[in-house]
């Protein structure tokens, strides 16, 4: 999630303290995006969005700043010898950020369609055309990225194509320090199913990909009630369309979070209301909600160590598929600790589906960054389908990027998602080395089975010349399908990146990817050569 910047809801949000988890900064999304998260946002969560936007600094009021643009170019953090970063730099005092760049990449596959019995080898020219727009002031921020991907095929011309790709948010204050009003849009490419091939590179022809139109808005009224504390109401829309028959997606939600102030230690105490609702076209005829109330209590025992617990109400899927809207109850407890580099909290609690824990543990110092959390959500699969398969995009939190791997089977009923994840990051003055790890339960409450996944990822960029940067990378991922297939998927790579001048800068990948499966239809090996030239203007 990505700090907004330019507004002021960082003044109710600073004090929503329910933990100081640090979230991944993406390059991706962000708007209306944000308001899900402040929505849906479990213990631990909401607390981190708020310390997110104030690490965004916008400098001197009612001045323009470029402080919280990004420049996202078609290398990606993959062959970046850190333009992007030196044309930000060079753009500040600008009242705006407008800046083309012109991407030139050559490719050579082994396997141009990740097929395991009919391999093509193919040579593929893209020319990348992008702009990036951004501007912040006092009452607002926009950001605004486009590129279009010429895909050329010297050997089947049959499969040239021309791929959109636009990523625009923004957040104006309609009434100052009071209401205000994220939008945003993207157009994207994403997998179908899970079950074939599939690959973040477009320039791969493996026939399972759609075009994803997301159109969001999220208005929202920040309110000081003095000693009684300070809330947040919002709502929140997002439309997603897709091409080649694809259901589309539509989710509302509303909320209202009340918070007490600083002054109120060592007592805390917060309440919140919200709901959700979610119609999946031609999926389920039914809209699915996602419903919760509760009040949540606090005391601090010593400067450091809080005891928390809160009791509430949610929506219960039923067997037959219908909803108990705010017809059960639940409750958990437990302790905070709030440390200068270190933040740990555990919960335990009951809910429908039985025993309920959240666990937390983050720490950070000047060169490493240590992160391990476990918690427990319920969740409907709202994403695209075909049949019954379908593929999640989550956010990669070093380069911005999809992750490597992020596979589960679509469902018409609800689940619950139990996952722990962990995170070891290190920085020095030439290096960035990165680890990270999940392991992901799926429990479905009417069927009463499960699905797992898990795997791990290795990232580390190494500036091993002023301008030269060499970045390995290697991933793997376990999925165990509700049926009883197993699957495999690895990734291994090495990226060199070179910077001719400030504003051009060169890169070369040398990637292998491999699928097994008990499914032997589905296994592919794939070997590739990148080459690549990026000129800013």
């Amino acid at each position: 999630m990505e700090p907004q910047t330019g507004v002021r809801e960082r003044s109710v949000q600073t004090n929503l303290r329910d933990s100081h988890q640090r979230q991944p900064v993406s390059g991706g999304l962000l708007s209306a995006s944000v308001a899900m998260a402040l929505l849906v946002a479990a213990p631990g969560d909401l607390a981190a969005q708020a310390t997110q936007r104030d690490r965004a600094a916008t400098g001197p009021a009612g001045a323009p700043t470029l402080a919280a643009c990004r420049l996202p170019l078609p290398s990606r953090g993959d062959r970046d010898g850190g333009l992007s970063a030196i044309h930000l730099e060079r753009q500040q005092g600008r009242p705006f950020l407008l800046t083309p760049s012109l991407t030139f990449r050559q490719t050579y596959t082994d396997n141009v369609t990740l097929s395991r019995d009919d391999e093509e080898s193919e040579f593929i020219s893209e020319l990348i055309p992008a702009v990036s727009f951004c501007r912040i002031g006092p009452r607002f921020r926009v950001q605004t990225d486009y590129q279009a991907q010429l895909l050329h095929y010297w050997d089947d011309s049959s499969r040239n194509d021309v791929l959109h790709t636009l990523n625009a948010d923004s957040t104006t204050s309609v009434i100052q320090e009071r209401l205000f009003l994220d939008a945003g849009a993207t157009y994207e490419q994403q997998p179908i199913t899970s079950r074939g091939a599939f690959s973040r590179d477009n320039a791969l022809a493996t026939r399972n990909r759609a075009d994803a139109l997301t159109l969001r808005a999220s208005p929202y009224l920040l309110q000081d009630f003095g000693p009684v504390g300070s809330s947040v109401t919002r709502y929140a829309y997002s439309r997603t369309n897709y091409n080649e028959g694809v259901p589309n997606v539509t989710r509302h939600l509303g909320s209202f979070n009340l918070v007490s102030p600083d002054a109120a230690d060592p007592f805390s105490w917060r309440a919140s209301v919200r709901s959700e609702r979610v119609r999946r076209e031609d999926i389920d005829p039914r809209a699915r909600y996602f419903d919760d109330a509760f009040l949540e209590l606090g005391y601090l025992i010593t400067d450091r160590l809080r005891v928390v617990g809160r009791g509430g109400y949610e929506t219960e899927p039923r067997p037959d598929g219908s909803q108990d809207r705010f017809g059960s109850s639940y409750w958990d407890a437990g302790l905070r600790w709030e440390g200068d580099r270190t933040q740990i909290e555990g919960r335990y609690g009951r809910r429908f589906f039985g025993d309920t824990y959240f666990g937390l543990i983050s720490h950070q110092t000047a060169r490493l960054d240590l992160s391990l959390s476990y918690r427990e959500t319920q969740q409907i699969s709202d994403r695209f389908t075909i049949g019954e398969q379908t593929f999640q995009i989550e956010i990669d939190p070093v380069t911005g990027d999809p992750e490597l791997i992020s596979l589960v089977d679509i469902e018409r009923e609800i689940f619950v998602r139990k996952r722990t994840t962990g995170s070891a990051a290190y920085e020095t003055g030439r290096s960035r080395v990165v680890l990270r790890g999940f392991h992901e339960r799926r429990e479905f409450v009417v069927a009463g089975d499960s699905e797992e996944r898990y795997g791990a990822d290795a990232f580390w960029r190494w500036q091993w010349l002023p301008r030269t940067a060499v970045i390995p990378r290697a991933g793997w991922e376990r999925l165990e399908f509700r049926e009883g297939r197993d699957d495999d998927l690895w990734l291994a790579q090495i990226s060199v990146a070179h910077l001719l001048s400030p504003q051009m800068q060169a890169g070369a990948t040398l990637r292998r990817q491999h699928r097994s499966s008990d499914d032997r239809a589905a296994q592919y090996t794939e070997n590739a050569v990148i080459l690549e030239l990026t000129r800013v203007f």
